[in-house]
C-alpha cells in the first residue's frame, strides 16, 4: 500500500459522504481541525471515500503535499504504529527513544491531514495494546495543526478522541443506480443476471466489483447460477486478501479481536443468521431461555460493534451477505440449531383461536422467522412427518389470517408428502389448506382445482373423512361465483355426511353455508332458519368461534330485513364471543359490521368510532384484508357527511392495501367508492377511471353483480356529464 493518497478510479455512490466529510474538515480548521471516523462492515468502500477525501480538489490545495496515509493492515501494536507513522513522516531515521518526539516536531510544523487507514488491526487488541493505541492516537489529535481521519470496521470510535459531531453515521449499502454504474465500469455485459446478481449481494460495493470483474471472464448468466449453489465463495478473484475475496474479507470480521475475547457472539450470529426476520427487542428475554448460556445483550453489541449486524427499528438484523455467509458454511452449532427449531415448531403448532393476547402478539412478531424455520426443516428431510406438517397446517391458519396468503410453504408441504410418501390424509388436509389460500386471494379457480384435487384423493383412497369439508369449501366458492344451485347442492351433500357420522360442528357449518346461500337469494325466513340451527349446533358442539360466525350471519340476514336493533344485538353477541376466546380478527369483524348499521342508520359518530376499532384490532392482528375493509367503510362514512378530502384518503389507503394482498373484490369496492366521490366532486376524469378500474376488478373477481353496480354508477356520471351538471 503506498504512503500517499491516490485518486480512486472507481467511485460511485459516495457523494454524500463525501460532501460531508469535506464540510466537517474546513467548518472549524483554524480552531478546531476534525476528527472524523469512517466506520463500517468490511467492504463497504471506506478506503476509496478516504482516498477521495485525500484527493479532493480543496483538501489537495489546501494542504498541499502534506497529506499522508498512514496503512494500518499489517499493524498490531503502538510500537508499530509510531514506526508507522515515522515512515510515513519520513522522520523514521535517528533514536527510535526520540521517534515521537520527531513525529511531534514534523505534525507542528505545518497544517497537514491524516489517514489511519484499517485503524481496526491495531486497535482491535488485547485491552492493554488497545489503550496504547488510543492514546497514541489522542496524541495524535491534540495537535492543533493535524487533521485525522480513521477508517475502521465496525461502529465504534475508540476512546480518548475528541471526535467531531455530529460524527459521520457509518456507511450503508450502495444504493441500485451507483451499484450500476460500478458494475457497468468494470464490465462489458450488464444485463438481467448481473441485476440479480448485485440485489443478492445487497449493493456491497467491494461485491459489486469483485463479481463485474468476474463478468468479464464469466457470463453473468453463469456467475448467477454458480451464486445459487455457493453464495459467497463464488465472489473471489483467487487470492486470499480481503480486497479480492469476498469470504476472506467477512472472515477478518468474524475473527477480530473483540470476536475472540467473545466467542458466544459468533454462536449468536449464526442464530440471527437463520432468521430472516432477525430478533426484535420484545423477545431478548425468550431467546436467552432458549439458548441458555448466550448473554444475548453482551453479545449483541459485540456484533453490533464489529459491524456484522444491524439494528433496523427495533429487529437485530445480520447484514444480508453476512447472513449468506453464515447459512453457507452452517455457522450455527447443532444445539442451538435444535433449540431453534424446537421452539419454532412449538410456535407454529399453537391454535390460533386458543392462543392467549401475549401468545398471539408473539405468534405475530415472529411469523416470518416461523415460515424460514419450517421451510428449512422440509428441505433437510425433517423426520418426524407428522409434527412437522401438523405444525404447517396450523401456522398457515395464522398467516392467512393476518393476510399473508403466499402459498410457498404448504405447497412445499405437498411436495414434501409426495415424495416421502406420507400419509394420504395429511395430504389431503394440505391440499385444503393450500385452497383455503386461493380463497382468501379470491383465486376461486385455483380454490375450485386444488378441491376437486383434495376431493379426487378421497374417493381414490376410500376415506370420506375429510370429504364434507371439501364439499363445504365447493359450496363456498360456488355461491362466490353466482352459482347458487351448485353451491346449494354442494352444502346439502356435505350436511348428508355430517348428519350420518353425528357431526354437530360439521352440522353448523354446513347451515351456516346454506344461510350465506338463501341470502343472496333473497330468501330471508330460510337463511334465519339455517343460521339458527348454525348456532345451534355450534353450541352444542361447544364451538365459541362458529357461534359467533353463526351471530354475525343471522345478524347480516336482519339488515337485509331492516331490522337494524335485532341486526346490532346479534352483532353485539358475536362480538362478546369473539372477545371471550380473545378472537381478535373476529372482533375486528365484528366491529366492522357495528360500523356498517351505523352508517344505514346514519349514526356516524357511532360508525367512525366501530370502524375505528375494527382497524384498531386489525392492525394488531396484522391483517390486511381486514385494515382494507376498514377503510372503505370509513371513506364510506365521511363521503355520506360530504367529508371529501378524510373520504378520499381512506379510500386511498383502502386501494393500497387491498393492492398489497391481492384483494381484488376490496380493491373493486374502494375504487368504486372513489368514483362515486369524484362524481360529487365534478372530477369526472378521474371518477370515470375509477369506475372502469372497479368493473375489471370486479369482472377479475367474477363478481358480476358488484360489476354491474359500478356500471350502473358510470352510466350516471355519463348521464351527468350530458346534462353539464
Amino acid at each position: 500500500m503506498p504512503t500517499k493518497p491516490r485518486t480512486p478510479q472507481i467511485f460511485f455512490g459516495r457523494d454524500a459522504e463525501l460532501s460531508q466529510i469535506i464540510h466537517m474538515i474546513f467548518t472549524n480548521i483554524g480552531s478546531h481541525p476534525a476528527r472524523i471516523a469512517i466506520l463500517g462492515p468490511g467492504g463497504y468502500g471506506k478506503t476509496t471515500l478516504a482516498n477521495a477525501v485525500l484527493t479532493h480538489d480543496r483538501v489537495r490545495e489546501y494542504y498541499g503535499p502534506c497529506r499522508y496515509f498512514v496503512a494500518c493492515e499489517s499493524i498490531s501494536s503502538s510500537g508499530a504504529l509510531l514506526i508507522e507513522l515515522g515512515k510515513v513522516l519520513g522522520v523514521l531515521k535517528g533514536s527510535s527513544d526520540s521517534l515521537w518526539s520527531r513525529i511531534h516536531t514534523s505534525l507542528e510544523a505545518k497544517e497537514c491531514i491524516i489517514c489511519f487507514d484499517n485503524f481496526e488491526s491495531p486497535w482491535d487488541q488485547a485491552e492493554d495494546t488497545r489503550h496504547s493505541v488510543e492514546e497514541l492516537l489522542s496524541s495524535v489529535t491534540e495537535i492543533r495543526r493535524v487533521t485525522v481521519l480513521i477508517t475502521m470496521r465496525g461502529t465504534e470510535r475508540p476512546s480518548e478522541t475528541q471526535w467531531t459531531r455530529p460524527p459521520l453515521v457509518p456507511l450503508q449499502t450502495l444504493g441500485h443506480h451507483a451499484a450500476k454504474e460500478i458494475w457497468m465500469h468494470i464490465a462489458d455485459v450488464y444485463n438481467d443476471h448481473a441485476e440479480e446478481l448485485m440485489k443478492a449481494v445487497d449493493y456491497v460495493p467491494l461485491a459489486v466489483n469483485l463479481l463485474a470483474h468476474l463478468s468479464q471472464t464469466t457470463p453473468p448468466t453463469l456467475l448467477w447460477r454458480e451464486w445459487s449453489s455457493k453464495q459467497t465463495r463464488v465472489v473471489q478473484r483467487g487470492q486470499a486478501h480481503r480486497l479480492s475475496n469476498l469470504e476472506f474479507s467477512i472472515q477478518l470480521s468474524i475473527d477480530s479481536g473483540r470476536m475472540k475475547a467473545n466467542p458466544r457472539a459468533k454462536d449468536l450470529l449464526g442464530v440471527l443468521s437463520m432468521l430472516p426476520d432477525g430478533m426484535h427487542m420484545q423477545q431478548l428475554d425468550k431467546f436467552h431461555g432458549i439458548l441458555g448460556d448466550i448473554e444475548i445483550v453482551m453479545c449483541l453489541q459485540v456484533l453490533q460493534q464489529c459491524g456484522l449486524i444491524n439494528l433496523n427499528g427495533e429487529r437485530y438484523h445480520p447484514h444480508p451477505i453476512i447472513r449468506h455467509f453464515c447459512n453457507y458454511h452452517d455457522l450455527t452449532s447443532s444445539r442451538y440449531k435444535v433449540s431453534l427449531e424446537d421452539y419454532y415448531l412449538t410456535l407454529a403448532s399453537m391454535i390460533l383461536w386458543e392462543a392467549e393476547p401475549q401468545q398471539y402478539g408473539e405468534m405475530v412478531l415472529e411469523v416470518n422467522n416461523t415460515k424460514a424455520i419450517l421451510l428449512g426443516l422440509l428441505e433437510s428431510n425433517y423426520e418426524n412427518h407428522q409434527t412437522l406438517i401438523y405444525a404447517i397446517l396450523s401456522f398457515t391458519e395464522l398467516h392467512r389470517n393476518i393476510g399473508d396468503l403466499s402459498d410457498k410453504l404448504i405447497g412445499k408441504a405437498v411436495q414434501f408428502l409426495q415424495e416421502n410418501h406420507g400419509s394420504t390424509s395429511l395430504l389431503i388436509r394440505c391440499i385444503q389448506k393450500w385452497a383455503s389460500l386461493y380463497m382468501y386471494a379470491d383465486d376461486l379457480n385455483s380454490a375450485k382445482e386444488k378441491l376437486q384435487e383434495a376431493e379426487r384423493l378421497c374417493s381414490s383412497s376410500g376415506g370420506n373423512d375429510y370429504l364434507a369439508q371439501i364439499l363445504k369449501d365447493l359450496g363456498t366458492i360456488h355461491l362466490s361465483q353466482g352459482a347458487h344451485h351448485e353451491a346449494e347442492a354442494s352444502f346439502q351433500r356435505a350436511l348428508r355426511f355430517c348428519e350420518a357420522e353425528n357431526d354437530y360442528l360439521g352440522q353448523g357449518d354446513c347451515h351456516y353455508g346454506l344461510g350465506g346461500i338463501y341470502l343472496h337469494l333473497g330468501k330471508y325466513t330460510e337463511a334465519e332458519a339455517s343460521y339458527h340451527k348454525a348456532s345451534h349446533f355450534a353450541r352444542v358442539a361447544n364451538s365459541s368461534i362458529d357461534q359467533a360466525s353463526a351471530f354475525s350471519g343471522l345478524a347480516d340476514t336482519y339488515v337485509r330485513l331492516g331490522k337494524f336493533n335485532e341486526a346490532e344485538a346479534s352483532y353485539q353477541q358475536a362480538l362478546e364471543i369473539d372477545k371471550a376466546v380473545n378472537n381478535v380478527i373476529g372482533q375486528g369483524n365484528d366491529y366492522a359490521r357495528l360500523g356498517d348499521i351505523y352508517i344505514r342508520q346514519n349514526k356516524f359518530t357511532e360508525a367512525i368510532s366501530a370502524l375505528q376499532s375494527a382497524l384498531d384490532l386489525h392492525k394488531l392482528a396484522n391483517n390486511i384484508l381486514g385494515q382494507g375493509a376498514c377503510y372503505s367503510s370509513l371513506g364510506e362514512t365521511y363521503l355520506e357527511q360530504h367529508k371529501l378530502n378524510e373520504a378520499e384518503a381512506s379510500f386511498q389507503k383502502a386501494i393500497e392495501l387491498c393492492r398489497a394482498a391481492n384483494n381484488g373484490s376490496g380493491l373493486g369496492y374502494a375504487l368504486d367508492g372513489l368514483g362515486r366521490l369524484y362524481t360529487e366532486s365534478n372530477e369526472f376524469g378521474k371518477a370515470k377511471a375509477m369506475f372502469e378500474e372497479a368493473m375489471s376488478a370486479f369482472q377479475q373477481m367474477q363478481d358480476t353483480e358488484r360489476e354491474k353496480y359500478s356500471k350502473a354508477n358510470l352510466d350516471l356520471l355519463f348521464r351527468k356529464m350530458r346534462q353539464g351538471i
